[in-house]
């Protein structure tokens, strides 16, 4: 743990269009952010672009493209304007072809995590991603944009990742198992030990007023940009009632219990 960590609420990433998709897998998957199955997967490897319009202007400070197929040599570009013009030639906010697995490292399931962090908030409402240097289908699952909760201190030392296995095993009398199957998925717990009031009111509650046990968002545990940080992504909802509680004077704590569907 070398960094502190921060949470982004998704925003609705709006009206989404694309060069390349198939009819069962469209571009505006990507918003779907309760069904990790639910993906944008291209038709080929051409015209891999996204462009979304939000809507109205919404501050972001982060993009992450989640769950994607990426290989070694797959670029991600992202762009952000106040006009599809913008987005689709000179934008506000141009990164320019970055690598798409930053640090480049293995994953057991080949799926990466894209992670980008702008130099300050923007507030924008057209949007637009492009994929180079990818063959084959390119597959995505979510797109995550939004701003960056992150306290000033994290001094909590104790943390754990483990994993809920939400099938079942049953022994009949002679100890033959009964195996129900049932979806691994990846738990984080960690503390905000040391938290002002004025971020416990402006930061936090606003979070778990927002999002409750059944909303999902991300967390990036670590968003150093180490070898671990893919496996230190998370996305998923809180797995326990959420609460805040008085710490000391003026500091106040919350404890996170995160179930990741990624």
């Amino acid at each position: 743990m070398s960094d502190k960590p921060f949470v982004v609420v998704p925003i609705d990433i709006g009206t989404v269009t694309t060069g390349n998709d198939r009819p069962a897998t469209p571009a505006d998957h990507l918003g779907e952010t309760f069904y990790r199955g639910m993906v944008w997967r291209s038709n080929g490897p051409g015209n891999l672009w996204v462009r979304g319009d939000l809507g109205k202007a919404e501050t972001i400070d982060f993009v992450g493209l989640l769950a994607a197929n990426a290989l070694p040599g797959t670029s991600i570009r992202i762009r952000l304007g106040d006009t599809q013009a913008e987005v689709d030639g000179v934008a506000d906010y141009d990164t320019g072809a970055l690598p798409f697995i930053s640090p480049a490292i293995a994953r057991a399931d080949g799926l990466y995590h894209s992670h980008h962090e702008l130099p300050a908030p923007m507030t924008k409402r057209w949007w637009r991603i492009d994929i180079g240097g990818h063959s084959g289908d390119f597959e995505a699952s979510i797109l995550v944009m939004g701003k960056k909760l992150q306290v000033a201190t994290y001094y909590e030392t104790s943390w754990q990742v483990s994993q809920r296995d939400l099938g079942s095993i049953t022994f009949a009398r002679n100890g033959v198992p009964g195996i129900s199957s049932g979806a691994k998925l990846r738990a984080l717990a960690y503390k905000y030990g040391w938290i002002s009031e004025a971020e416990a009111e402006t930061m936090i509650q606003p979070l778990d007023e927002a999002m409750g046990r059944t909303l999902p968002f991300l967390t990036v545990f670590d968003p150093a940009p180490t070898a671990y940080r893919q496996r230190r992504t998370f996305f998923g909802w809180n797995e326990d009632n959420v609460s805040v509680s008085k710490a000391a004077y003026d500091r106040f704590e919350r404890a996170f219990s995160i179930l990741s569907m990624f």
